[in-house]
């Protein structure tokens, strides 16, 4: 976004369907922006990404969260040199890591799911 103290003053007159208005103005709220703004950085070529749901940040805070006390079980298991308890947290350390990812939308090298469906990064 320009921080310029000048104001714009030419202005493009947009012939639309309601429903091309909706889905407009649907789209610069969902990155934050106004339909102005929106509008003038998809003609200018500028890359906008949607906010992430309140839920979705919760869910990644959550997660990380989840993996740093499963690290610290991990670390207190090999001090006991606990295999079972060890085999079992490393596993529940695996599912955090693909909760993570899919909250993230990334694939994690090496999982089944990357040849079934690969995931495209925009």
């Amino acid at each position: 976004m320009v921080s310029n103290p000048i104001k714009r003053t030419k202005s493009i007159k947009v012939y639309l369907f309601e429903e091309e208005k909706i889905t407009i103005e649907e789209k610069a709220i969902a990155t934050g922006v106004t339909a102005s703004e929106y509008l003038r950085s998809c003609g200018l070529r500028r890359v906008l990404t949607t906010k992430p749901s309140a839920d979705l940040i919760t869910i990644r805070a959550t997660a990380g969260n989840l993996k740093s006390e499963l690290m610290m079980l991990s670390h207190l298991a090999k001090e006991t040199n606990n295999q079972q308890i060890i085999n079992q947290v490393e596993m529940a350390i695996a599912l955090v890591d693909k909760t993570i990812a899919a909250a993230f939308n990334i694939e994690i090298p090496g999982s089944k799911q990357d040849a079934e469906n690969p995931v495209h990064n925009q």
